[in-house]
């Protein structure tokens, strides 16, 4: 029964005055606008909550994406800087051999298959390096030469006057040296390769590198000979 037919049934009956049926009525309207007022604030208030988080959500989503991104590209340029070091190093070393060879012929002229070998060698890393090869590709090519190169030091055992050649033993000085920062700057690279592996593998980079196509790097392994000290017996 609805509140004004009560109101109305008890002034038929005598219990409430016309005034006071009035009175009643208006209460009660006043007080039924406020639980209407009350339920529309009730039911809006969660939605315009839910739409505030939600925002909130996307938008620390969208910058933890633009943060890693930020990341992987930092941690890329670094890989790239290390290996512009190992490159420069070795073509250091490339520009150092065909002096070496001359001196060596000098003294040892029948020794043609070791220079034939050194020579070709020094052109496939030489072609590595223009072509941008991968640091696998590129390590490899240079065990291979650095096998050559000592194979050619050796050869001065037989020759006296080459082994305290001042010329020679300066080239081979200066090789060894660049060898030496070669096999520092490849160390360098690898720790810069391992950084950028990690972290591209960790969420959410991973969901980033995904999307971005950012893949893994690979090392510059060399052979432990590569990098052995030459002795040529002096």
């Amino acid at each position: 029964m609805k509140y004004r037919d009560k109101i109305e049934e008890l002034q038929e009956k005598g219990l409430v005055s016309d005034a006071q049926a009035e009175q009643l009525s208006d209460t009660l309207h006043n007080e039924s606008e406020v639980d209407d007022t009350f339920i529309e604030e009730e039911m809006g208030e969660p939605r315009s909550y839910g739409r505030m988080i939600t925002g909130v959500v996307v938008l620390a989503l969208v910058a933890t994406l633009l943060v890693s991104y930020n990341g992987i590209v930092t941690k890329e340029e670094n890989t790239k800087t290390a290996w512009s070091q190992v490159e420069s190093n070795l073509q250091r070393k490339l520009d150092l051999l065909p002096n070496l060879v001359k001196v060596v012929k000098q003294y040892a002229k029948h020794e043609k298959e070791v220079f034939t070998e050194v020579t070709a060698l020094r052109a496939k890393v030489q072609t590595a390096l223009k072509n941008s090869a991968d640091a696998k590709v590129l390590a490899q090519a240079n065990s291979a030469l650095q096998s050559a190169i000592g194979k050619m030091m050796l050869v001065s055992e037989r020759y006296p006057e080459l082994k305290s050649s001042e010329h020679f033993l300066q080239l081979q000085s200066q090789i060894e040296g660049s060898e030496n920062r070669i096999n520092i700057t490849r160390m360098m690279f690898n720790d810069k390769v391992s950084e950028y592996n990690g972290y591209i593998r960790r969420i959410p980079a991973k969901w980033v590198a995904n999307m971005a196509d950012f893949k893994a790097k690979e090392y510059f392994k060399a052979e432990a000979q590569a990098h052995k000290k030459f002795d040529i017996g002096i």
